[in-house]
C-alpha cells in the first residue's frame, strides 16, 4: 500500500470540518488505527470489533450506541482483495444509513484511487466535504420535518437551508392549494433577472409533462428546449420534484440556478426527492389533525349544548366563564399552550352535570345532602367523560379541581393553596363571579360590585388573592354583565 501519510493527512483534515470521526484499519494491524480514534474511548473495543467484521464480512456494518451516536464502516479494496476497514464515528441521525454507506464507499474508492494517485487528494477533500454536508444536512432536515404541527414557516425554514447549502439561485416549494406554505427564496442575481419569482415558478411548473417517467424532472440547460427558453432570455438549470402522499398531490419542491456549465448532483436530487417525500406525509398528518381538531371542537359543541339543554342556569354560563377566564390569562403572563388548556377548561368545567337530574339541576329550594353530593360528582363526572378525548387531556386537571377552596375544604380532593393546579384557581374565580351575578332557581342574582365585595371576603379561604385581585382589576373591560 503507498502514501499512507497522505490518507492520514485526508481523514485529519476531514475530521476538522464534518460531525464524523474517521479512521482506517489496516488488515495487517487490526489492533490500531490509522487516523481519526483515542484508545481512551469506551467504545473502542466494540469500534475495533466492526473493524473485525468489516475484515470478515467484505460489507458495510454499523452498531447504534445508546448515547445518540453509532459508528459505520466499509472494507477498502486493492486488487479484489480486502486490506483495511474504513470507519465513521458520529451521530446516528435518522435516515441518513444509507447516505453515509454510499459516502463510505465512495470515499473507499476514491482512497484505493489515491494511494495510487497522489494528485487526486485536494480533489478528493473538496467533494468529500461536500458530500459531509450534504448527510449533515439530511440528517439535520429529517429531524426537523417530523412534527404534526407543520406550518409554513417551518417549510421557509427547511427551504432556507437548502439554499444556504447547494450551489443554486432560487429554491422553491410550490403549493396551489396551500398557498401558505408557498416558499421562494433567491439569490440577489436571480431576483434583479426574474421577478415576481412566484409567477416564474408557476409557468415553469407548467411546462412540466403531466406524465414523468422518473420521480423528478430535470433541465440542465433551458436553451436546450424551446418551451423553457422562452420563459427567460437567459439560460437556466432546473430540478423540481413533485410532493404526492396516498394519491393526492399536494405540489412541487424544487430549485434552479443560472449556472449551466454544471448539472444536478445525484446527492442534490436524492435530498431534494427525500425531503418531498417526507413534506408530504407531514402535510397530510397535519390536514388530518386539523380535521380531528374540527372534530373535537364540534364535540365540545355539542356537549356544551347538551349541558345547557339541561340546565337553565348554565345557559350562557360556559361562554361567560371562558371569557374571565381568558382576560385574566393575559394578565397572568400563561404561555399558548396554557392559554388553549385554560380555554377549553373553563368551556367544559360544568360538562359533567350532563349526568345530573334536571329535577335536581334546576331544584328552587336548597338540596339535600344527597342531592349536594350528586352535584359535587359533577367534576370528577366531566373527567370521565372527557377522559377518552386525547385532545382533551390537557383540561382535565383544571376541570376536576375547578370546586377546591384555598383553606382546604372544597372538593373533590381537599387541596390547599398553590396544590391547587392554577387552571383550577383561575376558573374557580370566574365561575363564582358569574354564580353571584346571574340568576339561579332559588334566587336572583347581584350586581358586579355586590359579587366582588362578597368574592373579596373569601380572599384566601375560598379563593386565590393574586387571582382575585387580578381578576377585580379587569373586570372593569370585560363584558356588561348588568
Amino acid at each position: 500500500m503507498k502514501d499512507t501519510a497522505s490518507i492520514g493527512n485526508l481523514l485529519s483534515s476531514l475530521n476538522r470540518i464534518t460531525p464524523y470521526r474517521l479512521g482506517i484499519w489496516m488488515a495487517a494491524d487490526p489492533e490500531s488505527a490509522l487516523s481519526g480514534f483515542s484508545d481512551s474511548r469506551p467504545e473502542m473495543f466494540k469500534i475495533r470489533d466492526l473493524a473485525r467484521r468489516i475484515l470478515r464480512k467484505e460489507a458495510f456494518q454499523q452498531i447504534s450506541f445508546g448515547t445518540g451516536e453509532g459508528v459505520f464502516g466499509v472494507p477498502i479494496k486493492s486488487e479484489g482483495t480486502v486490506v483495511a476497514s474504513l470507519i465513521a464515528l458520529g451521530p446516528n441521525g435518522d435516515g441518513n444509513g444509507r447516505n453515509i454507506e454510499k459516502f463510505l464507499t465512495d470515499l473507499a474508492g476514491l482512497i484505493q484511487d489515491t494511494w495510487s494517485s497522489r494528485k487526486e487528494t485536494e480533489v478528493l477533500t473538496e467533494e468529500l466535504s461536500q458530500s459531509f454536508e450534504d448527510i449533515h444536512l439530511y440528517t439535520k432536515i429529517a429531524l426537523q420535518i417530523k412534527a404534526l404541527k407543520f406550518s409554513g414557516s417551518r417549510l421557509r425554514g427547511l427551504m432556507q437551508e437548502i439554499f444556504d447549502a447547494m450551489r443554486v439561485d432560487l429554491v422553491f416549494a410550490s403549493l396551489p392549494n396551500r398557498p401558505e406554505y408557498n416558499v421562494f427564496i433567491g439569490s440577489p442575481d436571480f431576483s434583479a433577472l426574474i421577478d415576481p419569482k412566484s409567477r416564474f415558478i408557476d409557468r415553469l411548473i407548467g411546462q412540466i409533462p403531466r406524465r414523468l417517467p422518473t420521480p423528478y424532472f430535470i433541465v440542465n440547460n433551458s436553451l436546450d428546449l424551446p418551451e423553457f427558453s422562452a420563459l427567460n432570455p437567459v439560460p437556466f438549470r432546473f430540478l423540481a420534484v413533485p410532493m404526492h402522499h396516498n394519491q393526492t398531490e399536494f405540489g412541487w419542491l424544487g430549485m434552479v440556478s443560472l449556472n449551466v456549465d454544471e448539472i444536478f448532483r445525484h446527492s442534490e436530487l436524492n435530498l431534494l426527492t427525500s425531503m418531498a417525500d417526507q413534506v408530504a406525509v407531514v402535510i397530510a398528518n397535519a390536514d388530518l389533525y386539523r380535521e380531528m381538531e374540527r372534530f373535537v371542537i364540534n364535540v365540545v359543541r355539542s356537549l356544551v349544548h347538551a349541558i345547557e339543554a339541561k340546565d337553565y342556569y348554565t345557559r350562557g354560563h360556559s361562554e361567560r366563564v371562558n371569557r374571565y377566564c381568558m382576560q385574566m390569562a393575559e394578565g397572568l403572563s400563561l404561555s399558548k399552550s396554557e392559554k388553549e388548556i385554560l380555554h377549553w377548561a373553563s368551556i367544559l368545567h360544568d360538562v359533567g352535570k350532563i349526568g345530573i337530574p334536571e329535577t335536581i339541576l334546576n331544584k328552587p329550594t336548597r338540596l339535600d345532602p344527597e342531592e349536594y353530593g350528586l352535584i359535587k360528582s359533577h367534576s370528577q363526572r366531566g373527567v370521565d367523560i372527557l377522559k377518552p378525548i386525547d385532545q382533551l387531556a390537557g383540561t382535565l386537571e383544571g376541570i376536576l379541581h375547578h370546586h377546591e377552596r384555598c383553606d382546604g375544604n372544597g372538593y373533590p380532593a381537599g387541596l390547599k393553596g398553590e396544590n391547587i393546579p392554577l387552571i383550577s384557581r383561575i376558573i374557580a374565580v370566574a365561575d363564582t363571579f358569574d354564580a353571584l351575578t346571574t340568576d339561579r332557581a332559588y334566587r336572583s342574582g347581584i350586581g358586579a360590585e355586590a359579587a366582588l365585595k362578597i368574592m373579596k371576603d373569601a380572599s384566601g379561604t375560598q379563593l386565590d388573592p393574586a387571582i382575585l385581585a387580578l381578576f377585580s382589576e379587569s373586570i372593569g373591560t370585560g363584558p356588561d354583565r348588568r
